[in-house]
């Protein structure tokens, strides 16, 4: 029963890797998206005592779905699920309200679980002249929520935003020194999975008015990961009634 088992457990990896695929294709127009990258890393099979670290998330080898399932063989298993923050394609939108930011870094924004942080600059006003996130949330600037009349709106590269001329205040862009330790809660926010892992307000991120940060998804380079993973599910399923017709031979043999 081991050996299906293992096989059971593969299939649930593989379908949290194919999870991991769909949710980078659904995001692939948004702004600022950043692309989960599942890592693995080879270890031994059980059958040699040294166990996986999580049995949930095993991912058996190709060499381990033949003939000889359940054998000394080697496997993998998901490291981790990492983000690539490598920056996405530019676009020019000629919005005063749409900005991207050229290099490593993070616009702040206030939500009611506290501060967020994002790379999607696609920002409106709202009735009461703060710039908000499509979803409403206040843009915190170096003295807070960032309100401004309507006007002739324009914001330098190191983020200082005047209106009609008169500076009213800067955006607050922050830099983590473990940015990799960020973790993804969902509408393009980020935060760091460890309290003490604080943001650090910068000077050096670079700020592009009228432009945004298309999502950094490869579509092509997700559907081919999309189809071998298709193909490894059914190696999985195949070796697994492989399994389930020896077992059906054993019990005859042991009733004839």
């Amino acid at each position: 029963m081991s050996g299906m088992t293992s096989l059971v457990q593969a299939a649930g990896v593989i379908e949290h890797k194919m999870e991991t695929v769909s949710n980078n294709l659904a995001n692939v127009n948004t702004v600022g998206f950043k692309e989960d990258q599942p890592s693995f890393r080879e270890v031994l099979s059980t059958v040699q005592r040294i166990a996986p670290e999580s049995l949930e998330e095993r991912f058996l080898s190709h060499e381990y779905l033949d003939d000889y399932v359940g054998m000394d063989k080697s496997a993998v298993v998901v490291d981790e699920v990492g983000k690539n923050f490598e920056p996405g394609r530019m676009r020019s939108t000629g919005n005063d309200l749409d900005f991207a930011l050229a290099n490593e870094g993070f616009f702040t924004i206030a939500t009611p679980q506290g501060e967020r942080f994002t790379r999607a600059g696609n920002f409106q006003l709202d009735p009461v002249g703060r710039v908000v996130t499509n979803d409403g949330y206040p843009v915190l600037g170096k003295n807070g929520a960032i309100t401004i009349k309507e006007g002739n709106i324009h914001v330098n590269e190191s983020g200082q935003l005047s209106v009609d001329g008169k500076i009213k205040d800067s955006f607050l862009l922050v830099k983590f020194r473990n940015q990799d330790q960020l973790q993804k809660l969902g509408q393009g926010f980020f935060a760091p999975i460890n309290s003490a892992d604080l943001p650090i307000a910068s000077d050096d991120v670079r700020i592009q008015q009228g432009m945004l940060e298309d999502s950094n998804v490869n579509s092509m380079l997700e559907m081919t990961r999309m189809i071998t993973a298709t193909r490894a599910y059914e190696s999985v399923h195949k070796a697994l009634s492989r399994l389930d017709q020896l077992d059906e031979k054993a019990i005859s043999l042991v009733q004839a």
